[in-house]
């Protein structure tokens, strides 16, 4: 497999990335339908919609502890890049149906790639920064250790190696053996993030979530023209210690608040 001709970086957005797929669950429509509606002016190519495992129905391997939802999740990604490189692909683009671009994504991702470096082998264009990342330059920082895979690409050799780690892991999600290989690798993400994960029930964590990975002030744009979201123009974000996190928490979990 060959890595593109041509860097992201001097290509027309639409041709940026080989191919650009979707992961969905079949039994799962209404998020397909959802994620068509939050995919705005999309600059690329259109994703094409990838089947993902049902971790429950495919049976989880003895001494695997993370879940149904987080099994069928690393078959799903395994699945995926198999068939790449099978395909001899040379640049993927990978979404989850719960990606939820920033409000003017179409301007920024294609500033985004005629800024970052053209060595890059992957770029994290939706993440959550477990290591604060490295400054490269104007709007680009490079990841040390960032997770989830609602909205990555990645091209050439390393394709192959995430791959063989992915095949071979036996108790671990799939973003967090990722989030092991940054060190090693050239992986870049926007600055701020270009795509949040949205809100509502989760098939790994099993929890109702919220609108996350998003900068306040593009969670204020959406939920300017998203009545789902209409409560992010309530929130006032303080910084706070973990602490004063934790007590808070414990007490709407005492106090039976319903989730959002």
């Amino acid at each position: 497999m060959k890595p593109p001709d041509q860097p992201a970086s001097s290509r027309e957005p639409r041709d940026a990335f080989d191919r650009v797929v979707v992961v969905n669950l079949p039994r799962r429509p209404e998020r397909m339908e959802r994620f068509w509606q939050t995919l705005g002016d999309w600059p690329f190519k259109r994703p094409q919609r990838h089947d993902a495992t049902d971790g429950a129905a495919a049976g989880v391997p003895a001494g695997w502890d993370k879940g149904p939802g987080a099994w069928g999740c690393l078959l799903s990604h395994r699945a995926l890049m198999c068939a790449a490189i099978r395909d001899h692909v040379g640049s993927l683009l990978v979404l989850e149906d719960d990606a939820y671009p920033a409000h003017d994504f179409s301007t920024r991702a294609p500033q985004f790639l005629r800024r970052v470096p053209d060595d890059w082998d992957c770029l994290m264009l939706g993440a959550q920064h477990l290591l604060p990342p490295l400054p490269v330059t104007d709007g680009v920082v490079r990841c040390v250790a960032s997770n989830r895979t609602h909205a990555y690409a990645l091209r050439g050799p390393f394709m192959r190696m995430l791959l063989s780690f992915w095949s071979k892991t036996t108790n671990d999600h799939c973003d967090l053996v990722l989030s092991s290989l940054m060190r090693h690798y050239k992986v870049y993400a926007p600055d701020p993030l270009l795509i949040g994960q949205d809100g509502g029930p989760s098939d790994v964590t099993g929890h109702c979530e919220r609108l996350r990975f998003l900068s306040d002030v593009d969670k204020d744009s959406i939920g300017r023209t998203n009545q789902r979201h209409r409560v992010e123009l309530l929130v006032t974000r303080v910084n706070s210690s973990r602490s004063a996190v934790a007590e808070l928490t414990a007490r709407a979990a005492a106090a039976a608040y319903p989730p959002l």
